[in-house]
């Protein structure tokens, strides 16, 4: 009786330790492993080394007095664990993944939709983004990273149209004050100074688009991680920098357009009146001539729409896509 009690606590030993080895490594891949594939042929592939290692501590521990079978029972039921953890983590990181997509996806479409007014012109970024992830581990990482580069974005938009009501661009054509200014001093100092803002934020843009690379490089996410982000963030900006610089490009041409409009009324004096809000001429040359820089402007500000209509689209499309790939 006692050598079957002792038989049956040896049995007892070696399935309560294995339960607990097999429970340790599904209990990893939910709580810790950072798996993003569900390949099979890659999980067992991959975790085929770690399942020796591991098995051969538990066999020199456990089952190595224990024969053939057990220890071939205690194989596969590690090996299958190790190919299950996989399996659980990359469900774990799936449902991260799509969690930091919806809250990046969410975070910007509010961006866009508080960037202009009611009708159509841009206006203050008013309500700050909340750059706290509300996923965890790398994509919480992810998450971070590109909520906070979304709210410098915002922030610096922000200081930029701050700065041009400042010097009081928004009225440079307002027909009173140009009324008031008799020798076109104001008027000139506002243009130089508004040309001096765009040079300014196009240096800070380029700038932050850069220093966006060694904020990856800073993340707290394996090297792997960084690398595709990197690479990701290389081919994305490609064509963003491009429209960006488009942006201010045409930025500068409608300072340029204001200046001719403003250079024209002083070598024009007494060849115009302000009457009410609008500026009127005598001479039709002079008219068409103030018409086509006023159509110029009205022409930028459609191109920049359309520059910033597209990317919007672009963005979203992309997210759409990633947003396929998690399903």
């Amino acid at each position: 009786m006692e050598d079957i009690t002792t038989q049956q606590k040896d049995d007892n030993i070696w399935k309560v330790a294995l339960a607990l080895v097999c429970g340790a490594i599904l209990a990893y891949g939910l709580f810790y492993s950072k798996n993003t594939t569900s390949d099979l042929a890659f999980l067992v592939g991959y975790n085929l080394p770690a399942t020796l290692l591991i098995w051969g501590v538990f066999y020199a521990a456990v089952a190595r007095k224990r024969g053939g079978k057990i220890a071939g029972l205690s194989f596969l039921a590690i090996f299958i664990s190790m190919i299950a953890s996989g399996l659980i983590g990359y469900s774990q990181q799936k449902q991260e993944a799509k969690q930091a997509l919806s809250e990046i996806k969410s975070q910007y479409s509010e961006l866009i939709e508080s960037s202009t007014d009611a009708q159509g012109f841009p206006k203050r970024i008013e309500r700050p983004i909340n750059t706290t992830p509300k996923s965890s581990g790398e994509f919480g990482e992810m998450e971070r990273f590109m909520k906070e580069f979304m709210d410098q974005m915002a922030t610096q938009r922000n200081d930029y149209l701050l700065e041009l009501e400042a010097i009081g661009w928004n009225g440079v054509l307002d027909a009173n004050r140009i009324k008031a200014d008799k020798t076109f001093v104001e008027s000139k100092v506002i243009i130089q100074k508004a040309k001096e803002v765009v040079s300014k934020y196009t240096a800070n843009t380029q700038t932050l688009l850069d220093s966006a690379k060694n904020n990856i490089r800073s993340l707290n996410i394996s090297e792997s991680s960084k690398r595709s982000m990197l690479s990701g963030f290389d081919r994305g900006m490609e064509k963003a920098k491009e429209n960006i610089g488009a942006l201010w490009s045409l930025e500068a041409k409608t300072i340029k357009e204001v200046e001719n409009i403003i250079n024209l009324l002083a070598a024009k004096k007494g060849a115009w009146v302000v009457e009410g809000e609008q500026i009127l001429f005598y001479n039709d040359s002079d008219l068409e001539r103030f018409n086509s820089y006023i159509a110029s402007i009205q022409n930028i500000a459609k191109q920049q729409e359309a520059i910033q209509r597209q990317s919007v689209q672009t963005v979203n499309r992309n997210f759409d896509r990633i947003n396929e790939m998690l399903k």
